[in-house]
């Protein structure tokens, strides 16, 4: 009796998790100028994010980091773009995938950032004192850019602070402006 029973739950939790349809919807995405670091992957690769807001939550002061992409969409660093876009919901998604499909209606809107707004980038991360994350590479040149990224950074008379933080392992964040062609500008290091 208890296998029947058994058997018999089981059997109403596949069919109601099968019975899931696909869904979508229409909202309105907001893309921040610059984009963020974070983990990329579920397997904690390293790289860079975009920022969004969605539906009710544009004009608001926060943006949330933003995993999948956009399909269709041609990201701009350096411009806000507002989209209208198909949100679509799956029901069995890839075990490494996303669960949420976007893809691009139409660009409502494509706004310049000022080359003075400032923003912040978290550049290292200490989670416990073995584990130390790094999103700034340096090349053979010295040339230091964002980890799976095309985004440079220009970090003028502070590359050797950057360095001395990074090679201590220190958690620090940089203040930034856009440069010109996928750059961005240090400012600042706060060393947290």
């Amino acid at each position: 009796m208890k296998k029947l029973f058994s058997l018999l739950v089981l059997s109403v939790i596949t069919i109601s998790c099968n019975n899931d349809d696909e869904y979508t919807e229409i909202t309105k995405i907001k893309v921040h100028h610059y984009m963020d670091t974070g983990f990329v992957s579920f397997f904690g690769d390293l790289g860079v994010i975009n920022l969004i807001q969605e539906g009710d939550q544009i004009g608001e002061e926060e943006f949330q980091n933003s995993y999948q992409g956009i399909r269709g969409f041609e990201y701009e660093l350096g411009f806000t773009h507002e989209l209208m876009v198909s949100k679509t919901h799956i029901s069995d998604p890839p075990q490494d995938g996303s669960s949420i499909r976007m893809d691009l209606l139409k660009v409502l809107s494509k706004t310049p950032a000022s080359m003075e707004t400032e923003f912040k980038i978290q550049m290292t991360l200490n989670s416990n004192i073995d584990t130390f994350f790094n999103w700034v590479e340096v090349d053979q040149e010295n040339n230091f850019y964002l980890t799976n990224s095309n985004i440079s950074i220009n970090c003028g008379d502070l590359c050797s602070e950057l360095l001395n933080h990074i090679n201590n392992q220190e958690q620090i964040t940089g203040v930034f402006t856009h440069g010109e062609e996928d750059s961005y500008i240090l400012k600042e290091i706060i060393n947290e």
